[in-house]
């Protein structure tokens, strides 16, 4: 039986012109602390094999060709594992956060679903409220909840985990879309199964927006409808709103990908 190569998760782009010149080879400079991981907790050693990814989706069977003076190290791109198909759906969720750090794990459930994109936001009715100098130390613990969950899912895209936004700011960005769904229990929401994309062969740019624990207020859920949203329903009950997030990021990616 093959012996199945160790994967590890790189900071840079392994973005290369393989595309073009299939026979070419590529050496990276992996960092003093990539280096660490790899020599002494992966144990691999000069002219040892490997999985190397980054975060676009890129993934290179390697070989670790030295490790250098300074601490860090060099290996070449072998060759590119099978290629990964391109995703139709890109699905933004702009999640308001909740409370009891349910964020954590609602970062980490958006990187084992293959989220495109997650939004922090922030509307009328959140109540966690992060402090201003708190904000950039929050978003990098975020981050660095997704990147542990794309090491142990095994897929090899991460969550692009964006900066708070109010809801404000996002109405103002829904045109970058091709689809906007406000998940909210009106009596006119639509149940969920009647918001597949007509053609499902074509890339869709979808966005998803859940409210804190207690919903969106009546004047956010006419400013996104004004500004073409949708609103949708999960069903007859009501669903704490890190369950919502799973339940419809499942529906959506098991319907649309």
């Amino acid at each position: 039986m093959a012996k199945t190569l160790k994967r590890f998760l790189i900071s840079g782009s392994l973005s290369v012109s393989n595309q073009k010149r299939k026979q070419e080879v590529q050496t990276v400079l992996l960092t003093e602390k990539e280096t660490h991981h790899l020599k002494n907790v992966l144990r691999i050693k000069e002219g040892g094999m490997c999985l190397l990814f980054d975060r676009e989706g890129n993934e290179f069977i390697s070989r670790l060709e030295r490790f250098l003076p300074e601490g860090s190290s060099e290996a070449r791109l072998l060759e590119p594992t099978s290629s990964q198909k391109e995703e139709l759906l890109q699905l933004t969720i702009a999640q308001a956060i909740p409370q009891d750090r349910k964020m954590d794990e609602i970062v980490r459930k958006s990187a084992e679903l293959g989220i495109f994109e997650l939004i922090p936001l922030v509307t009328e009715r959140t109540v966690v409220r992060i402090a201003k100098d708190q904000v950039k130390k929050v978003h990098e613990r975020w981050e660095r909840i997704a990147e542990q969950t794309l090491k142990q899912s095994r897929l090899s895209k991460a969550p692009r985990v964006e900066s708070l936004v109010s809801f404000d700011s996002l109405c103002s960005h829904f045109s970058n879309y091709d689809d906007i769904f406000l998940l909210h229990p009106s009596p006119d929401a639509q149940p969920i199964r009647e918001c597949i994309p007509s053609d499902k062969n074509q890339k869709n740019r979808v966005l998803l927006a859940i409210g804190p624990e207690g919903g969106f207020s009546p004047r956010e859920v006419e400013q996104a409808k004004a500004k073409g949203a949708r609103a949708i329903k999960m069903g007859r009950g009501i669903l704490k709103t890190d369950t919502a997030f799973v339940a419809a990021a499942s529906f959506f990616q098991l319907i649309c990908s």
